[in-house]
């Protein structure tokens, strides 16, 4: 019987050692991770993310998808980044009465970015992403008091994520003018969601009570809730 040495010496291919194979995918790795922490410090405008963080926050799985596709981790930050430079002109023009958190802004960029990360990579690599990205942001939680990220957020983006993935599978692939003008007849039809706030951007409680900036961000689970976007409180 052939060795697997000569086998491999006879196709012409190379023996690689465990060292090699390790090595090779702690490379890949550290790519993937040096990806998603410049994609998430481009979403996120609280605080830079770093890799060995990102790491940190990632579940087995999750590790394993990144190295596997750090070609499309690459091709993502790159759509994420145009998607934001379109959300800046947007907000330039007046189209947003405020960027803050939990805003027709926010909900608006998490539309429009699942809708273009679905059109270039697919739905289920973009919903992938985006669970990764909200992970995170829960991750920060637990690890950075006072960050800015609770459950009625998360909740939020994930339901306008759901709204951007439904609207690629609705209209296909378009010019980005008419995906644009399809956002903005969602949110003002209602069927978008927003963090309940008053005229000064402090959250409101479901009775109509103004909560706390440092008590609704120290606790993850707290009275923020949702409202449809075209009410006005």
């Amino acid at each position: 019987m052939m060795s697997r040495s000569v086998f491999l010496r006879k196709k012409g291919l190379k023996k690689f050692t465990r060292q090699q194979v390790h090595k090779t995918t702690s490379v890949s790795l550290s790519l993937s991770l040096v990806i998603l922490s410049s994609f998430y410090f481009s979403q996120n405008s609280l605080q830079a993310q770093n890799p060995k963080e990102l790491f940190q926050s990632m579940n087995i799985q999750n590790k394993i998808w990144a190295v596997a596709n750090a070609t499309t981790l690459t091709k993502a930050l790159d759509i994420s980044e145009k998607v934001l430079q379109t959300m800046d002109s947007l907000y330039q023009a007046k189209n947003f009465e405020t960027n803050v958190e939990g805003s027709r802004y926010d909900a608006f960029r998490h539309v429009f970015w699942m809708y273009s990360l679905s059109s270039e990579i697919g739905k289920t690599k973009s919903r992938k992403i985006g669970v990764i990205y909200e992970d995170y942001n829960e991750y920060v939680f637990l690890t950075k008091p006072l960050s800015g990220y609770d459950f009625a957020g998360r909740t939020m983006d994930e339901y306008n994520n759901e709204v951007g993935l439904y609207l690629f599978s609705k209209i296909g692939k378009q010019e980005k003018e008419i995906v644009i003008e399809n956002i903005k007849d969602l949110i003002s039809k209602g069927y978008v969601k927003i963090i309940a706030k008053d005229k000064n951007q402090n959250s409101l409680d479901k009775e109509g009570n103004v909560i706390k900036e440092e008590e609704w961000k120290s606790n993850w689970t707290n009275n923020r809730y949702l409202i449809n976007s075209n009410v006005n409180l």
